[in-house]
């Protein structure tokens, strides 16, 4: 028989069906074009290199007795643990889908979905409400900074206008969209070639923003934010009015890596596109996934570090505090990114263009957290959960059917952003996400002894040992409680809600989209079972490539 082509789909003959070792095609059509560095560039996008000077305004406002740079060693302990197991289990099972897979060969097809459908919604999610915050943050805080560098009134009056604006934020958010839409249906190449760009651009904000901070003294900045603020905003003024609550404990330490631990996600996604990474996919996933986590701890290590020694840790407190406090009059989201543009006066086109990192930032989140969920549908409809249409891949290896289901659902989910509150539902889309990463790593910890004979015919740094104890078993134990702890931390109140009160409906509302998805591989089981479809063949096999 001809070797299949792309997007060909191979005719099976009925009498053969429930044969086990077939798949109505016997190659998934993805084309492998994802290179070692192009797959670590793609998950430190994913992670935002520079995203760190937005999250710290909010992380200093809701932990004011944490120290950042020490949450760093901290998160990149979990992270590194966590990424080891992600990395093992991508090497054991190199094909698209990620823990969908992974939980589905080693629990159950059932608890495959239901995690990977929980990480799904937290991604399309984001895909559609960080095009929204291109509207409601990135743009204003970079005309803001236009403005306050010295280009005139009029940026920021158009920055006012857009935070204002709901009209103006949909379609702001309705062109990144429709831009991410139109990538994704480029052969895949191109689609990590602007994933490279995005990161290439970020990498020299990054470098141009860690010098300026690290040659200005906080006197300087200090008398540069009071030239053009009044008395009540002084920097004198916003240091004092958090004099005495910003001491920094273990608790409060630990309770604050949530922002930190928010940043530090996005070095697993390469497993979910694992059927389009080419060469050794133990090589390619370690650096990917295992170096990743390294790599972005001291980018945001330095970052916390410059920041805090240019700006001032209790300052930055206090106009934190001042900026989600009702009736704050700052001029605009107290970003780093903006505050710089203080010391740059007189260079606005440079102040614009650090911020314009913000812009660059939610773009790229909405870019690579579409991708990753695209390929998550293919694989449940290659796997027949979904109808076997969402499989469906042009000759360029694009699942395209599964890119405009997902346009479609980003869409709704922007129009939800900016109209209703109804995505409040994923306010604590943190504690959800960590709580699903903990069942990947128990998952992983069980991994050599559920399923023995796939992890013997696993590459042999998966099968390491110390003594008789697998290292994928020990690690995955120590990570497993970790990401829990991490999703304890993330339901706390002062994370989600700072009037002190719980709300059970939206902590409960991914467990349920968990619960959810399981009920669905058990119908979906139920009709295709019905129609002779050999379900628990498939389910207990490795996609084809």
């Amino acid at each position: 028989m001809e070797a299949e082509t792309p997007g060909f789909t191979m005719q099976t003959p009925a009498a053969t069906a429930t044969q086990p070792g077939l798949y109505v095609r016997q190659t998934s059509g993805l084309v492998r074009t994802v290179g070692p560095r192009t797959a670590l560039f793609a998950n430190l996008v994913g992670m935002g290199i520079i995203v760190n000077y937005f999250w710290i305004v909010f992380a200093s406002a809701g932990y004011p007795n944490a120290n950042l740079v020490t949450t760093v060693g901290i998160g990149v302990l979990i992270n590194l643990g966590v990424g080891y197991v992600y990395w093992m289990l991508a090497s054991s099972m190199p094909r698209s889908g990620g823990d969908y897979v992974f939980l589905g060969r080693i629990f159950h097809p059932s608890i495959g979905l239901g995690t990977n459908l929980l990480f799904t919604v937290v991604f399309v999610t984001w895909a559609g409400y960080f095009a929204y915050y291109t509207a409601i943050y990135g743009i204003p805080v970079t005309l803001a900074a236009w403005s306050v560098a010295g280009g005139g009134g009029p940026a920021l009056a158009w920055a006012a206008t857009l935070s204002t604006s709901t009209a103006d934020q949909f379609l702001v958010g309705i062109f990144v969209l429709l831009l991410v839409v139109l990538l994704s249906l480029l052969p895949t190449k191109w689609i990590f070639r602007t994933v490279v760009g995005i990161f290439v651009v970020s990498g020299i904000i990054y470098i141009i923003m860690l010098g300026t901070l690290l040659t200005t003294s906080q006197a300087t900045f200090a008398a540069d934010w009071n030239a053009g603020n009044t008395a009540a905003n002084s920097y004198a003024a916003l240091t004092a009015s958090v004099a005495g609550t910003t001491g920094i404990t273990i608790a409060g330490t630990f309770l604050g890596i949530v922002y930190t631990m928010l940043s530090f996600i996005g070095y697993a996604n390469s497993s979910y596109y694992g059927g389009e990474i080419r060469g050794n996919p133990t090589r390619t996933q370690g650096l990917a996934i295992f170096a990743a986590p390294l790599i972005f701890a001291v980018l945001i290590a330095a970052l916390y570090a410059a920041t805090y020694a240019t700006f001032g840790r209790n300052f930055l407190i206090g106009v934190s505090i001042n900026y989600v406090s009702p009736g704050s009059t700052l001029t605009a989201v107290p970003s780093p990114l903006f505050l710089v543009s203080y010391i740059l006066h007189g260079d606005p086109v440079l102040a614009a263009f650090l911020s314009f990192g913000l812009i660059l930032t939610f773009f790229g989140f909405a870019l690579v957290y579409f991708i990753v969920p695209t390929r998550n549908i293919f694989s449940w409809s290659f796997d027949r959960i979904l109808p076997t249409a969402f499989a469906k891949v042009s000759r360029n290896g694009v699942p395209w059917v599964a890119v405009i289901l997902l346009a479609v659902a980003s869409l709704i989910v922007l129009w939800v952003g900016v109209y209703t509150t109804l995505l409040s539902y994923l306010s604590y889309s943190n504690f959800g996400f960590w709580l699903a990463v903990g069942l990947v790593c128990l998952g992983g910890a069980l991994f050599p002894f559920l399923r023995p004979q796939l992890f013997k015919n696993s590459p042999r740094i998966v099968q390491a040992r110390v003594g008789r104890v697998p290292v994928i078993t020990i690690v995955g134990i120590v990570s497993w409680i970790a990401a829990w702890f991490v999703s304890y931390a993330a339901s706390t109140a002062t994370y989600v809600e700072p009037s002190g009160a719980y709300s059970y409906a939206y902590l409960l509302f991914l467990p349920i989209v968990f619960v959810v998805g399981v009920v669905i591989y058990w119908i979906s089981r139920a009709i295709q079972m019905s129609r002779g479809v050999p379900m628990d063949l498939i389910n207990k096999e490795l996609p084809p490539e």
